[in-house]
């Protein structure tokens, strides 16, 4: 190794003061908050399935919120997501925390270290060397420390530095790479020479207090207790674990272990808790939800106590309402809730205290919560790969462009959507997104249509000159679209489908059945079960006909039972059904015959629940799978004439030719 030379050290030196004067975030910071316990849930997972650590703090930040307790969050979800080898979004929460947390949070220090971790793999700068230096370990995650203390001893090899010092900062990089273990294997692989043969977690632990392997192994034990039957002695082993790491990742599991011991497996057989909105801005949805509950549960053989509660949109209330279902009221399994603000604390309380949940919510994730929560709603995933199984494998498209609200359900929708044509081989050529409130769509039809007048001067010299051939004025004359696709996808409202539609025919497009020239072929426009509404027929008119999208319920459908439900739905109502009525009235059906099955046992229903199956669904599934969503198979809708037809291939179509309007 070859020393620094003096003036270099110096140099260094001066540039860690710098830092230290320029950055007041590494120094003086208010005393740390107790951190949220969806980043202890996140961290007790993470070492074995770091996705469903991301899922539980991304989706923790769904509604973007900016508090001090979200900062952290997306600290954590930074520092998965970079552990995960995503190092692009893992920078863009680091950059969110530097942009709108104060510059004396806490939670910029992990957002500083870990943009100089990311940093770090173009190689070690002075500017990154000084920030490992000057951040503070305090409240930074172990597994970041863990990178910080390899790197610097990798430079302090590099520079000659103390061995002693060298040697220490690599045993501790171990140590805090605890049971990680993508951070662990990169240490030994990096420094572990430093430590000796024996150089795993156990020798490098300080000799006089307990081994983070000690720590993993009594977490494992518990886990193995918990999930074989014996709460009692999974209570014991977290209870140990909580006394001789009181300050542990695993607070939250092991906690949550304590709790499902004190509450019981066992309540009252057939007892059933109901969480809906039933005050507040959704209270009508909640009602109307309710009634079908109802129906669904007085026209079942065997009917189940049902104890309604309100959950209307305040997480900390929904979570106190499951705690009451389960304590006061001895349910052994809850339906709901329906509001994506409310489903994943529910869903996490639901875990925690081991009764089976079959969350009513479209947005989300619960069912990435555990073992004991399912989900009896229609997810966006669902959707998008129904659709998109249709229009690859049964209309052979191979490429598409988006058009999509930029908004966390528009842009979830066109990620999964891109993600999906490029796993089965497509692609998508273009894309183009809008408000959520814009009334206007030229400019983003412009843009997928490719309408770049510089770009393509060339052709539209050709167009004017052709116009002027034909007597028409070459000054009215616009640049055609460039349609290099088969079909454009637009996840919105059915109101701004129409008018995006609208937008995409004054562009020239060739949608629906407007044609702007005879030898045009029509481009298919694609969507979700949010065009489902009769009303889409008149908006959108000539421009959405032939439009292709999915549902999970169509009430014209000939699957066994639908129009019994719809007249039974009619007149005990006094309404037509639609698909969140036939959703719920499917999911009553599911959670009562695995209720049925598993008596008083909370355990029983939610193993029931992975057997259970009905027959005559509504809504294209009648059983839950293995990834305890409901397994379905979605109907495929079109607009034809008058209004919303179940798809037919052309030849089978009753209303004949495809060409016909």
């Amino acid at each position: 190794m070859i020393p620094l030379e003096p003036p270099l050290r110096a140099l260094r030196l001066l540039l860690a003061l710098a830092l230290c004067w320029s950055a007041p975030a590494f120094a003086r910071r208010p005393p740390r908050a107790e951190p949220p316990p969806v980043i202890a849930e996140a961290l007790a997972v993470a070492p074995t399935d770091r996705l469903a650590a991301i899922a539980l703090l991304e989706g923790q930040l769904t509604g973007g919120a900016s508090d001090p307790a979200a900062w952290a969050v997306m600290v954590h979800a930074g520092e998965q997501r970079r552990l995960a080898g995503d190092a692009a979004v893992a920078k863009a929460w680091f950059d969110r925390v530097r942009k709108v947390a104060p510059t004396d949070d806490p939670a910029i220090d992990g957002a500083t270290l870990g943009l100089a971790l990311i940093n770090a793999q173009d190689g070690l700068s002075g500017n990154i060397v000084a920030t490992l230096q000057l951040v503070s370990e305090a409240g930074v995650p172990d597994t970041m420390n863990a990178d910080r203390f390899r790197l610097l001893a990798l430079d302090g090899l590099d520079q000659g530095s103390n061995p002693g010092k060298v040697k220490e900062q690599a045993r501790k990089a171990l140590q805090l790479a605890g049971d990680d273990a993508v951070v662990a294997a990169r240490v030994r692989a990096s420094v572990g020479h430093l430590l000796g043969p024996a150089g795993g977690p156990t020798s490098a632990a300080p000799a006089d207090g307990p081994s983070p392997s000690a720590e993993a192994d009594a977490l494992r034990r518990a886990r193995e207790a918990q999930q074989a039957g014996r709460s009692g002695e999974a209570a014991r082993i977290a209870q140990q674990l909580l006394d001789t790491w009181p300050d542990t990742a695993h607070k939250a599991e092991a906690e949550s272990m304590i709790r499902r011991s004190a509450v019981g497996s066992t309540g009252v057989a057939g007892k059933v808790g109901v969480l809906l909105p039933r005050t507040g801005e959704y209270a009508a949805i909640g009602k109307r939800i309710e009634q079908v509950v109802r129906l669904a549960n007085e026209r079942s053989g065997t009917r189940m106590q049902l104890v309604f509660l309100d959950a209307h949109g305040d997480p900390a209330a929904t979570k106190q309402a499951v705690e009451d279902l389960v304590v006061k009221e001895q349910v052994v399994a809850i339906l709901g809730p329906l509001l994506k603000e409310d489903v994943m604390e529910a869903a996490r309380a639901a875990q925690s205290l081991g009764v089976p949940m079959v969350a009513l919510s479209q947005a989300q994730d619960p069912a990435s919560v555990g073992d004991y929560v399912f989900r009896g709603f229609l997810p966006l995933e669902q959707q998008v790969k129904a659709l998109v199984d249709h229009a690859m494998g049964v209309e052979g498209m191979r490429s598409f462009a988006t058009l999509h609200p930029r908004s966390s359900f528009g842009d979830h929708a066109a990620d999964l959507f891109r993600a999906e044509v490029e796993r089965r081989g497509g692609k998508v050529i273009r894309e183009a997104d809008y408000d959520e409130d814009a009334t206007s769509f030229f400019e983003q039809a412009r843009i997928i249509g490719a309408k770049d007048y510089k770009a393509r001067a060339g052709e539209f010299a050709a167009v004017k000159r052709a116009a002027a051939a034909k007597g028409a004025d070459p000054s009215k004359a616009v640049l055609p679209p460039q349609i290099d696709f088969d079909a454009i996808f637009i996840p919105d409202s059915w109101q701004r489908a129409a008018l995006v539609a609208s937008s995409l025919a004054y562009e020239e497009f060739p949608v629906g059945s407007f044609r702007p020239n005879r030898h045009a072929a029509r481009v298919p426009l694609l969507g979700l079960n949010a065009w489902n509404d009769p009303r889409i027929v008149d908006v959108g008119g000539a421009y959405v006909q032939h439009a292709i999208f999915v549902d999970a319920f169509a009430p014209q459908g000939d699957l066994p039972g639908v129009q019994q439900f719809v007249q039974d739905h009619d007149s005990s109502l006094g309404r037509k059904p639609g698909v969140i009525d036939a959703l719920a009235w499917d999911a009553t059906r599911l959670l009562g015959a695995a209720v049925t099955a598993g008596g008083d046992d909370r355990g029983a229903v939610r193993d029931e629940l992975l057997q259970a199956r009905i027959s005559g669904p509504l809504t294209g599934g009648d059983r839950f799978g293995s990834d305890r969503e409901v397994a379905r198979k979605l109907v495929v809708l079109t607009i034809r004439g008058g209004g919303i037809r179940i798809w037919h291939p052309p030849e089978l179509s009753p209303e004949g030719p495809e060409g016909a309007p």
